[in-house]
């Protein structure tokens, strides 16, 4: 009989008691269980008395045992692991984050607790914290603590209608794989009120984001803005742009024209189309929150930022970091590869 390495349960415990109460070796009740007989020796040892060995006392020791173990007890607040964990999410990174890098290097020597952890039980452990200030100061790392989940309700579109568009349903097929570096996505976020924004550019291959001081939301500086950034990334790296349907693109002609990059835009109410932008413009609002003014953001504030959220670890990268990722594109031109190299990039203008 092949030997099962699940977890013994209450039945199997029953049975061990009646097979000891008439006798039986520890051999003979593991061949009938099917477990080694090392298995059923250990669970009598821990579990047994001087009474003997009762079935109901041995499973709520090993329920208890079990409460007590494992991630519970690696995840305590005073532990080395949690103490890393919290530097982690200090530095802006999230539970899915931490979990994924420390499984990508646990054979390096960058983690001294050498312990995985999934971002489950960072969540759970976060949560289990008594309230108090490391509480609420932990918690407070964590993103996009909305209320509900699930979209908004689809209002009427407002907007009119930029001219000379090029919808997102003419964009090559290749571009949808993302296995083609070079094409952006963009967009603003906007401060309070609207009198404020900040333009986001995300590479769809690696993730990489570039953010954009904007003086004023007007089409022609908007198109100025981002054509000086994208100007400051390698040509070849700059193929297409896609961007959702602003007033702020009404200057797209001239945009196209100063960066040789053939401008797409999605369709309204389709932020799917736009997907790793509107991901990073998630990201930024840690950064930058929702009804707080952007007007006092530099280009070397937002600089500072976009190095912060280029150095995370990104699930969809296989916890590689966006530079990491951007950097392997430059070093595959350097060395006569396919994709371009510039030396290096500048996030900004």
């Amino acid at each position: 009989m092949a030997i099962q390495r699940r977890r013994l349960t209450v039945v199997d415990r029953t049975i061990i008691e009646l097979r000891r109460r008439d006798g039986w070796s520890t051999r003979l009740i593991a061949r009938e269980l099917g477990r080694s007989s090392g298995t059923i020796c250990g669970e009598i040892r821990r579990h047994g008395d001087a009474a003997g060995y009762l079935a109901a006392t041995a499973e709520a020791d090993a329920a208890a045992g079990h409460r007590r173990s494992g991630r519970q007890r690696r995840l305590a607040a005073d532990g080395v692991l949690f103490a890393e964990i919290a530097r982690l999410l200090r530095l802006g990174w999230s539970p899915e984050q931490i979990s994924g890098r420390r499984k990508r290097l646990e054979t390096g020597m960058e983690y001294s607790s050498g312990l995985r952890v999934s971002h489950e039980a960072i969540y759970t452990a976060l949560y289990a914290l008594p309230r108090g200030e490391l509480r609420r100061e932990l918690l407070s790392y964590l993103r996009q603590a909305k209320p509900m989940r699930g979209r908004k309700p689809k209002g009427s579109e407002r907007r009119g209608k930029l001219c000379g568009m090029t919808n997102i349903k003419e964009r090559p097929e290749e571009i949808e794989g993302r296995l083609v570096p070079g094409h952006w996505e963009g967009d603003l976020i906007l401060g309070t009120g609207g009198a404020s924004a900040v333009g986001t550019l995300v590479e769809r291959t690696t993730r990489l984001v570039v953010l954009v001081h904007m003086a004023t939301r007007k089409a022609d500086v908007a198109a100025s803005a981002f054509a000086g950034a994208l100007n400051a990334i390698p040509a070849p790296l700059r193929q297409t742009l896609t961007y959702d349907q602003g007033k702020e693109m009404a200057g797209h002609a001239g945009l196209a024209a100063q960066t040789g990059m053939r401008i797409f835009f999605a369709d309204p109410h389709s932020p799917w189309q736009r997907g790793s932008n509107e991901n990073t413009n998630g990201l930024l609002r840690q950064y930058l929150p929702k009804g707080s003014s952007l007007a006092g953001w530099d280009q070397d504030d937002l600089d500072l930022v976009a190095a912060s959220l280029n150095d995370r670890p990104r699930k969809t990268l296989d916890y590689a970091t966006p530079n990491e990722a951007f950097n392997s594109l430059l070093a595959k031109l350097a060395n006569g590869g396919e994709t371009p190299n510039g030396g290096g990039v500048r996030y900004g203008c």
